[in-house]
């Protein structure tokens, strides 16, 4: 591509260049360049780009994009900016020709329940006869095809090419998680959004946000008209349940369709939830005025979907919702849903063969935790205990570590705190923080047991068959992470173990 083309709408502070290079692809890695590349020097947390821009050129970088004025090869294009991580995703969607202009993108936020909302909106889409893609934490996919990335929300150039990707193979809708920390990064800007959902927000990564007020704000960008000409968007989906959501419909400048449990003002509604470790039961009402434009009354249609638990049931309002805006078949709607299977490591239901039920969940916030034991307790058979088995990631907010424990000792029968992933931190320290809670409770229903393996062996053979085994915190991961180092680790693979010795 043309230099002109590319850096059309970028924020250039000086140029410098002999010839215009024609640029044949962008890198941020500059061990990854490839002849003809544009690398960008992108200041990170542990390293700086500017630091790596000569091995850029050397690997045949014919253009560098940086904050400063470097020491390169006179042939080098330098284009000077004041924020590489701001410019960049104009040069994206510049290389990779807007790849989103075409198709319908929906963008999930919230602290949970993104990832099984963007399955079941997957689902729907592709019973209603679209070609989708989907990136969550979990896994990735265009059609078929399965793809992996490194974070939630990868960086901008691997999204606009995903996107490319997406026209290439014939893709007319998408639906993707879109983290607070790819709002602050600026991974997500300039990307066509037809339509927001917002899950819900609690406690979690405030060792970056420092509080919640400022968590909140980040996410509320995606809704805010100043941000449109950024994010793009028409509509949002909101859960007006919770009071951040609340909030949002009040703030945004969105056609706003809000949906809850509670509040009986939402435009979409369950009523007469039955839920069992099996499935859920329910039934859906709606705003005709709202969703079809037509005259003041309500419809109603039931749902059946073998995921399990009450903090599902909002996740099955949010792509309902997501359905009807977009103007498909109840039909369609309630087939998408029933179809979806369940989503690895989200509240997954794993059946030993000893007969013990075991839930997986990738709960890693207190509000995530207090959801998944609530829900678990309420299908206990009679007589039965909840045992939970958790821990908290290392160099990540300690704050909550005190009240995870809090709410395992509050809502649990019996805790075993363990390890999650320690990272650079000692996880005996990390567990006597969580312990605090316990202690703040005066609870005694507690043991320690550091190493993870250990702590659900012992969970699962104190187990009898009415009883349920909540294993939490690392959901679909397969691995442990501690300092300098990541080892494979599956809490899946180890249930299956323990049962087959």
């Amino acid at each position: 591509m043309i230099m002109n083309k590319l850096l059309k709408d970028v924020k250039i502070k000086k140029i410098y260049f002999k010839n215009k290079p024609e640029i044949k692809g962008l890198s941020l890695n500059s061990k990854s360049v490839k002849p003809g590349d544009l690398f960008t020097a992108i200041i990170g947390f542990n390293k700086d780009g500017h630091d790596f821009a000569v091995e850029a050129v050397k690997n045949g970088a014919v253009a560098v994009m940086s904050q400063r004025k470097l020491d390169l090869p006179a042939d080098t294009a330098q284009i000077i900016v004041s924020n590489s991580r701001e410019e960049l995703p104009v040069i994206c969607r510049n290389f990779f020709g807007n790849p989103t202009k075409d198709i319908l993108l929906t963008g999930v936020t919230g602290t949970n329940g993104k990832t099984t909302s963007v399955f079941l909106i997957n689902s729907i889409l592709r019973t209603a006869g679209f070609k989708t893609s989907f990136i969550t934490t979990v896994s990735s996919q265009i059609e078929d095809k399965k793809l992996s990335f490194d974070r939630t929300t990868p960086e901008s150039i691997d999204l606009n090419k995903f996107f490319y990707m997406d026209r290439l193979d014939g893709v007319n809708a998408a639906c993707i998680e879109v983290s607070s920390h790819s709002i602050d990064l600026h991974r997500a800007d300039y990307l066509h959004f037809d339509c927001f959902v917002f899950t819900n927000l609690t406690q979690d990564h405030l060792d970056w946000h420092k509080s919640m007020e400022n968590y909140f704000k980040t996410k509320l960008k995606l809704f805010l008209k100043q941000y449109r000409n950024i994010f793009g968007g028409e509509s949002a989906v909101i859960n007006i349940d919770d009071a951040y959501g609340k909030e949002i419909v009040k703030l945004t400048d969105l056609e706003t369709y809000t949906y809850g449990i509670e509040d009986k003002s939402a435009h979409l509604k369950a009523e007469n939830i039955a839920g069992s470790i099996k499935g859920i039961k329910m039934d859906v009402r709606y705003s005709m005025k709202k969703f079809n434009k037509s005259h003041n009354t309500e419809k109603k249609f039931s749902i059946e979907s073998s995921l399990c638990g009450y903090f599902n049931v909002y996740n099955i309002l949010a792509s309902c919702a997501v359905g009807l805006i977009n103007g498909l078949s109840v039909e369609n709607i309630k087939e998408g849903i029933k179809i979806m299977p369940g989503v690895k490591g989200r509240f997954e239901r794993i059946v030993t063969k000893k007969g013990i039920n075991a839930i997986v969940d990738y709960a890693h916030t207190p509000g995530g935790l207090e959801s998944v034991l609530k829900t678990a307790r309420l299908l206990l058979l009679s007589g039965g205990r909840l045992i939970s088995v958790f821990g908290c990631g290392g160099d990540r907010d300690k704050t909550k570590r005190a009240v995870m424990g809090q709410i395992s000792a509050g809502l649990a029968d019996f805790s075993i705190i363990t390890s999650d992933n320690p990272r650079t931190e000692d996880p005996e320290v990390i567990i006597q923080m969580i312990e605090d809670g316990f202690i703040q409770l005066k609870k005694t229903n507690y043991v320690i047991e550091v190493e993870r393996k250990r702590a659900i062996f012992k969970a699962l053979k104190m187990a009898g068959s009415k009883d349920i085994v909540l294993i939490a915190g690392k959901g679909h991961e397969d691995y442990q992470e501690f300092a300098g180092k990541r080892i494979h680790f599956s809490d899946q693979e180890v249930i299956k173990e323990w049962d087959d010795t």
